[in-house]
């Protein structure tokens, strides 16, 4: 009996880490999922700054531009120069940016999760037969 387990020990090592890798792997995607919904929930804002000059051809007003879309004219936002505002519109290009960060990162944990399933479904039948 005691040659049957060894030939089997590692196999069992393998599969005993499996749970805690598992876990972690949800607990990094959910983490992922609360940080998106944090940033959506205090808004995102896909646009570029852009400045006005005053007469001295100093920055004056700020606004942000976003993409175009084909068929519609470029929208513009007037921020002005409050610095408060200006500062909220540059948050709110940041958390876009960091939440597409974050949503890159999402899909490569949701194509990690893929690989895995595959994987153990493929181990699996290796073991079934």
């Amino acid at each position: 009996m005691a040659t049957k387990k060894a030939h089997t020990a590692e196999l069992m090592k393998l599969a005993g880490k499996l749970p805690a890798l598992i876990e972690a792997l949800e607990a990094e995607i959910t983490e992922v999922a609360e940080r998106m919904a944090t940033l959506k929930k205090a808004g995102l804002v896909y646009a570029t700054e852009h400045w006005r000059k005053d007469a001295n051809d100093e920055p004056k007003y700020f606004y942000l531009l976003y993409p175009q879309k084909p068929g519609e004219p470029r929208r513009r936002d007037y921020v002005g120069c409050d610095p408060e505002k200006i500062e909220e519109a540059r948050a709110g290009i940041e958390r876009g940016k960091e939440y597409d960060a974050l949503e890159a990162q999402q899909s490569a944990l949701a194509g990690r999760v893929r690989r895995a399933t595959g994987a153990l479904q493929d181990a699996g039948l290796c073991l079934s037969r």
